[in-house]
């Protein structure tokens, strides 16, 4: 299985050690690719996310699956259910937008959209959130004791 995560921005040097720990023990369940887009650069908020926008569109393969707060919340074994019901030649995408959200556009065209938690979250912090609750679900895929409830 490819998996990408499509990001705005750059992550957080205080995070960097805790995504890599995460991206390291994927390989052993699915290629992961993390890729960076650049913020917009637009001085208002709208404008900004349109740039982001077009960056997102441009990347993100058909299907990709937004993290969004008025997305749904799924819990850790419902990842798992959604992963392991995918092929294993499989290539999805995962996007977190900007600081400032998405366009309407982008939560359009998103096969799925998910959301973390009730709370505004960083998105530097959702990056390392996501990572982590990736390599979770193929532990509860592969009944890893990872896991634990």
């Amino acid at each position: 299985m490819k998996l990408r995560l499509l990001v705005v921005g750059k992550g957080a040097r205080e995070l960097a050690e805790f995504e890599s720990r995460f991206d390291q023990r994927m390989r052993s369940f699915a290629s992961l690719q993390v890729i960076e887009l650049p913020e917009g650069r637009a001085r208002q908020t709208a404008q900004r996310k349109q740039e982001e926008a077009k960056q997102i569109l441009a990347q993100a393969g058909k299907g990709f699956i937004l993290f969004d707060e008025h997305g749904s919340m799924l819990g850790s074994t419902a990842w798992a259910e959604y992963l392991e019901r995918l092929p294993g030649n499989a290539q999805l995408d995962f996007v977190i937008g900007g600081a400032d959200g998405v366009a309407d556009e982008v939560r359009r065209q998103a096969g799925a959209c998910w959301s973390l938690s009730r709370l505004t979250l960083p998105h530097q912090l959702v990056r390392a959130i996501v990572l982590e609750q990736l390599y979770r679900a193929f532990t509860i895929i592969q009944g890893h004791p990872y896991h634990r409830v």
